[in-house]
Protein backbone atom coordinates (compact mmCIF):
# COMPACT_ATOMS: atom_id res chain seq x y z
CA UNK A 1 0.00 0.00 0.00
CA UNK A 2 1.28 3.47 -0.89
CA UNK A 3 1.80 6.00 1.88
CA UNK A 4 -1.43 7.78 2.83
CA UNK A 5 -1.04 11.51 3.44
CA UNK A 6 -2.65 13.01 6.52
CA UNK A 7 -5.84 14.68 5.16
CA UNK A 8 -5.98 17.16 8.05
CA UNK A 9 -2.73 18.89 7.02
CA UNK A 10 -4.51 20.74 4.21
CA UNK A 11 -7.21 21.96 6.60
CA UNK A 12 -4.59 23.33 9.03
CA UNK A 13 -2.87 25.23 6.20
CA UNK A 14 -6.20 26.70 5.00
CA UNK A 15 -7.10 27.80 8.54
CA UNK A 16 -3.72 29.56 8.90
CA UNK A 17 -4.19 31.27 5.51
CA UNK A 18 -7.56 32.60 6.70
CA UNK A 19 -5.82 33.86 9.86
CA UNK A 20 -3.44 35.88 7.68
CA UNK A 21 -6.46 37.19 5.77
CA UNK A 22 -7.93 38.38 9.07
CA UNK A 23 -4.73 40.32 9.80
CA UNK A 24 -4.94 41.91 6.32
CA UNK A 25 -8.55 42.98 6.99
CA UNK A 26 -7.45 44.78 10.17
CA UNK A 27 -4.79 46.77 8.28
CA UNK A 28 -6.99 47.72 5.29
CA UNK A 29 -8.15 51.09 6.79
CA UNK A 30 -4.51 52.06 7.39
CA UNK A 31 -3.68 51.49 3.72
CA UNK A 32 -6.88 52.68 1.99
CA UNK A 33 -7.65 56.10 3.44
CA UNK A 34 -11.17 56.27 1.96
CA UNK A 35 -12.35 53.56 4.35
CA UNK A 36 -10.41 54.86 7.38
CA UNK A 37 -13.65 56.02 9.04
CA UNK A 38 -14.76 52.36 9.15
CA UNK A 39 -11.63 51.25 11.00
CA UNK A 40 -13.63 49.87 13.95
CA UNK A 41 -15.71 47.60 11.70
CA UNK A 42 -12.63 46.32 9.85
CA UNK A 43 -10.84 45.64 13.14
CA UNK A 44 -13.90 43.87 14.56
CA UNK A 45 -14.29 41.70 11.43
CA UNK A 46 -10.56 40.93 11.39
CA UNK A 47 -10.52 39.83 15.03
CA UNK A 48 -13.57 37.60 14.46
CA UNK A 49 -11.94 35.99 11.40
CA UNK A 50 -8.65 35.45 13.27
CA UNK A 51 -10.41 33.95 16.32
CA UNK A 52 -12.46 31.47 14.28
CA UNK A 53 -9.56 30.48 12.01
CA UNK A 54 -7.19 29.89 14.93
CA UNK A 55 -9.89 27.83 16.62
CA UNK A 56 -10.25 25.70 13.49
CA UNK A 57 -6.46 25.37 13.19
CA UNK A 58 -6.29 24.00 16.76
CA UNK A 59 -9.24 21.67 16.06
CA UNK A 60 -7.67 20.29 12.88
CA UNK A 61 -4.25 19.92 14.53
CA UNK A 62 -5.92 17.73 17.15
CA UNK A 63 -7.44 15.64 14.37
CA UNK A 64 -4.03 15.58 12.65
CA UNK A 65 -2.56 13.88 15.72
CA UNK A 66 -5.54 11.53 15.99
CA UNK A 67 -5.05 10.44 12.36
CA UNK A 68 -1.41 9.57 13.04
CA UNK A 69 -2.52 7.37 15.96
CA UNK A 70 -5.25 5.87 13.74
CA UNK A 71 -2.71 4.95 11.03
CA UNK A 72 -0.45 3.40 13.66
CA UNK A 73 -3.21 0.83 14.29
CA UNK A 74 -4.03 0.13 10.62
CA UNK A 75 -2.78 -3.48 10.89
CA UNK A 76 -5.70 -4.18 13.24
CA UNK A 77 -8.26 -2.54 10.93
CA UNK A 78 -10.44 -3.49 7.97
CA UNK A 79 -8.62 -2.43 4.78
CA UNK A 80 -10.10 -2.37 1.29
CA UNK A 81 -8.11 -1.37 -1.79
CA UNK A 82 -9.99 -0.45 -4.98
CA UNK A 83 -9.80 -0.84 -8.70
CA UNK A 84 -9.50 2.65 -10.29
CA UNK A 85 -12.46 2.23 -12.67
CA UNK A 86 -14.82 1.06 -9.93
CA UNK A 87 -13.77 3.71 -7.41
CA UNK A 88 -13.61 6.70 -9.79
CA UNK A 89 -17.00 5.74 -11.24
CA UNK A 90 -18.57 5.75 -7.77
CA UNK A 91 -16.99 9.10 -6.83
CA UNK A 92 -17.97 10.64 -10.17
CA UNK A 93 -21.63 9.73 -9.69
CA UNK A 94 -21.61 11.01 -6.10
CA UNK A 95 -20.09 14.28 -7.28
CA UNK A 96 -22.82 14.81 -9.88
CA UNK A 97 -25.56 14.16 -7.31
CA UNK A 98 -23.95 16.66 -4.93
CA UNK A 99 -23.63 19.38 -7.59
CA UNK A 100 -27.29 19.03 -8.63
CA UNK A 101 -28.54 19.29 -5.04
CA UNK A 102 -26.28 22.28 -4.29
CA UNK A 103 -27.41 24.21 -7.38
CA UNK A 104 -31.03 24.24 -6.17
CA UNK A 105 -29.95 25.70 -2.82
CA UNK A 106 -27.73 28.33 -4.44
CA UNK A 107 -30.50 29.69 -6.71
CA UNK A 108 -32.65 30.19 -3.62
CA UNK A 109 -29.76 31.92 -1.82
CA UNK A 110 -29.07 34.20 -4.80
CA UNK A 111 -32.73 35.24 -4.87
CA UNK A 112 -32.71 36.06 -1.14
CA UNK A 113 -29.42 37.96 -1.47
CA UNK A 114 -30.77 39.98 -4.40
CA UNK A 115 -33.89 40.98 -2.45
CA UNK A 116 -31.81 42.05 0.59
CA UNK A 117 -29.44 44.02 -1.68
CA UNK A 118 -32.34 45.89 -3.32
CA UNK A 119 -33.82 46.69 0.11
CA UNK A 120 -30.43 47.98 1.29
CA UNK A 121 -30.12 50.14 -1.85
CA UNK A 122 -33.58 51.65 -1.25
CA UNK A 123 -33.22 52.19 2.51
CA UNK A 124 -29.63 53.47 2.72
CA UNK A 125 -28.66 57.11 2.23
CA UNK A 126 -27.18 58.32 -1.06
CA UNK A 127 -23.63 58.03 0.20
CA UNK A 128 -24.13 54.46 1.46
CA UNK A 129 -26.11 52.88 -1.38
CA UNK A 130 -22.92 51.25 -2.67
CA UNK A 131 -23.11 48.87 0.33
CA UNK A 132 -26.09 47.17 -1.39
CA UNK A 133 -23.90 46.30 -4.37
CA UNK A 134 -21.04 45.20 -2.12
CA UNK A 135 -23.38 42.96 -0.11
CA UNK A 136 -24.72 41.23 -3.22
CA UNK A 137 -21.29 40.91 -4.88
CA UNK A 138 -19.73 39.38 -1.74
CA UNK A 139 -22.44 36.87 -0.88
CA UNK A 140 -23.24 36.00 -4.50
CA UNK A 141 -19.56 35.20 -5.04
CA UNK A 142 -19.58 32.93 -1.99
CA UNK A 143 -22.72 31.20 -3.26
CA UNK A 144 -21.32 30.61 -6.74
CA UNK A 145 -18.03 29.34 -5.34
CA UNK A 146 -19.93 26.85 -3.21
CA UNK A 147 -21.39 25.40 -6.46
CA UNK A 148 -18.28 25.51 -8.60
CA UNK A 149 -15.52 24.89 -6.06
CA UNK A 150 -16.83 22.91 -3.09
CA UNK A 151 -18.11 19.92 -5.12
CA UNK A 152 -14.75 19.81 -6.86
CA UNK A 153 -13.01 19.92 -3.47
CA UNK A 154 -15.00 16.86 -2.42
CA UNK A 155 -13.91 15.12 -5.63
CA UNK A 156 -10.30 16.26 -5.23
CA UNK A 157 -10.01 14.85 -1.72
CA UNK A 158 -11.79 11.63 -2.64
CA UNK A 159 -9.50 11.00 -5.62
CA UNK A 160 -6.22 11.30 -3.72
CA UNK A 161 -4.34 8.04 -4.25
CA UNK A 162 -4.12 5.37 -3.01
CA UNK A 163 -7.81 4.49 -3.35
CA UNK A 164 -8.34 2.74 -0.05
CA UNK A 165 -10.77 2.44 2.87
CA UNK A 166 -9.55 1.80 6.43
CA UNK A 167 -12.10 1.18 9.19
CA UNK A 168 -11.75 0.93 13.00
CA UNK A 169 -14.52 0.70 15.60
CA UNK A 170 -14.36 4.44 16.37
CA UNK A 171 -12.75 5.93 13.25
CA UNK A 172 -12.24 5.45 9.52
CA UNK A 173 -10.49 6.72 6.41
CA UNK A 174 -13.14 6.90 3.68
CA UNK A 175 -13.04 8.86 0.38
CA UNK A 176 -9.83 10.63 1.35
CA UNK A 177 -11.27 11.88 4.64
CA UNK A 178 -10.63 11.04 8.26
CA UNK A 179 -13.79 10.22 10.22
CA UNK A 180 -14.01 9.84 13.98
CA UNK A 181 -17.08 9.20 16.11
CA UNK A 182 -18.34 8.26 19.54
CA UNK A 183 -21.83 7.47 18.30
CA UNK A 184 -22.47 5.70 14.99
CA UNK A 185 -24.80 3.26 13.27
CA UNK A 186 -23.25 0.96 10.65
CA UNK A 187 -24.96 -1.35 8.18
CA UNK A 188 -24.52 -3.04 4.82
CA UNK A 189 -26.84 -1.83 2.09
CA UNK A 190 -27.29 -1.37 -1.64
CA UNK A 191 -26.50 2.18 -2.75
CA UNK A 192 -28.11 3.46 -5.95
CA UNK A 193 -26.29 6.44 -7.49
CA UNK A 194 -28.71 6.64 -10.39
CA UNK A 195 -26.61 4.72 -12.90
CA UNK A 196 -25.28 1.72 -11.02
CA UNK A 197 -26.06 -0.21 -7.85
CA UNK A 198 -23.20 -0.54 -5.34
CA UNK A 199 -22.91 -2.70 -2.25
CA UNK A 200 -21.55 -0.53 0.56
CA UNK A 201 -20.75 -0.43 4.24
CA UNK A 202 -22.59 2.70 5.39
CA UNK A 203 -21.64 4.52 8.59
CA UNK A 204 -24.05 7.15 9.92
CA UNK A 205 -22.39 9.13 12.69
CA UNK A 206 -22.63 12.39 14.60
CA UNK A 207 -20.04 14.97 13.54
CA UNK A 208 -19.28 18.69 13.63
CA UNK A 209 -20.39 20.30 10.34
CA UNK A 210 -20.80 23.82 9.00
CA UNK A 211 -24.37 23.74 10.36
CA UNK A 212 -23.42 22.44 13.80
CA UNK A 213 -23.41 18.88 15.14
CA UNK A 214 -25.38 16.68 12.75
CA UNK A 215 -25.60 13.05 11.72
CA UNK A 216 -24.08 12.33 8.32
CA UNK A 217 -23.63 9.10 6.38
CA UNK A 218 -20.46 8.02 4.63
CA UNK A 219 -20.33 4.93 2.47
CA UNK A 220 -17.38 2.63 1.89
CA UNK A 221 -17.78 0.68 -1.35
CA UNK A 222 -17.21 -3.05 -0.98
CA UNK A 223 -14.56 -3.89 -3.63
CA UNK A 224 -15.93 -7.34 -4.46
CA UNK A 225 -19.54 -7.81 -3.28
CA UNK A 226 -19.65 -11.31 -4.81
CA UNK A 227 -16.92 -12.50 -2.43
CA UNK A 228 -18.72 -14.15 0.50
CA UNK A 229 -15.66 -13.89 2.78
CA UNK A 230 -15.45 -10.13 2.15
CA UNK A 231 -19.13 -9.69 2.97
CA UNK A 232 -18.71 -11.78 6.12
CA UNK A 233 -15.75 -9.60 7.18
CA UNK A 234 -17.79 -6.46 6.51
CA UNK A 235 -20.61 -7.78 8.72
CA UNK A 236 -18.13 -8.42 11.54
CA UNK A 237 -16.99 -4.80 11.40
CA UNK A 238 -20.58 -3.54 11.26
CA UNK A 239 -21.17 -5.45 14.49
CA UNK A 240 -18.00 -4.04 16.08
CA UNK A 241 -18.89 -0.43 15.25
CA UNK A 242 -22.43 -0.80 16.60
CA UNK A 243 -21.15 -2.56 19.73
CA UNK A 244 -18.65 0.26 20.32
CA UNK A 245 -21.52 2.77 20.19
CA UNK A 246 -23.65 0.76 22.63
CA UNK A 247 -20.77 0.47 25.12
CA UNK A 248 -19.95 4.17 24.83
CA UNK A 249 -23.59 5.21 25.33
CA UNK A 250 -23.86 2.95 28.38
CA UNK A 251 -20.73 4.49 29.91
CA UNK A 252 -22.03 8.01 29.25
CA UNK A 253 -25.42 7.24 30.80
CA UNK A 254 -23.79 5.80 33.94
CA UNK A 255 -21.27 8.61 34.27
CA UNK A 256 -22.16 11.08 37.01
CA UNK A 257 -21.03 14.67 37.22
CA UNK A 258 -18.61 15.90 39.90
CA UNK A 259 -21.33 17.63 41.99
CA UNK A 260 -23.51 14.48 41.88
CA UNK A 261 -20.65 12.31 43.11
CA UNK A 262 -19.88 14.81 45.90
CA UNK A 263 -23.53 14.92 47.05
CA UNK A 264 -23.78 11.12 47.07
CA UNK A 265 -20.59 10.89 49.09
CA UNK A 266 -21.87 13.45 51.62
CA UNK A 267 -25.16 11.64 52.21
CA UNK A 268 -23.46 8.25 52.30
CA UNK A 269 -25.42 6.85 49.36
CA UNK A 270 -22.39 5.09 47.92
CA UNK A 271 -21.75 3.36 51.28
CA UNK A 272 -25.38 2.17 51.45
CA UNK A 273 -25.06 0.75 47.94
CA UNK A 274 -21.83 -1.04 48.92
CA UNK A 275 -23.49 -2.58 52.01
CA UNK A 276 -26.44 -3.80 49.94
CA UNK A 277 -24.01 -5.35 47.45
CA UNK A 278 -22.10 -7.09 50.29
CA UNK A 279 -25.32 -8.50 51.81
CA UNK A 280 -26.49 -9.75 48.41
CA UNK A 281 -23.12 -11.44 47.86
CA UNK A 282 -23.21 -13.10 51.33
CA UNK A 283 -26.76 -14.43 50.84
CA UNK A 284 -25.78 -15.93 47.49
CA UNK A 285 -22.73 -17.57 49.10
CA UNK A 286 -24.89 -19.18 51.85
CA UNK A 287 -27.28 -20.61 49.28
Amino acid sequence: MLEIKNPEKQNIILALIVTVLGVVIIFVPFVIKTVAIYQFYFSYAGVVVISFSLGYAIYFYRRYRQFDIFMGKKDEALIWEYDEVQYEGFIGELNEIQKHSEKKKIWILLGIELVISVLLFIMLSEGMKWLGFVFFAFFATLSILSVLVLPQRFKYKALVKPYVTIIHEDSAYIMGRFHRWSKAQAKLKNYDNGEKMYKVLAINYEALTGNGKLFQEWTAVIPNPDDSSMIAEAKIWVSRINKFTRIHEKKMSERKSGPEQWVQKMIGKNKDQDKKLEKATESKARK
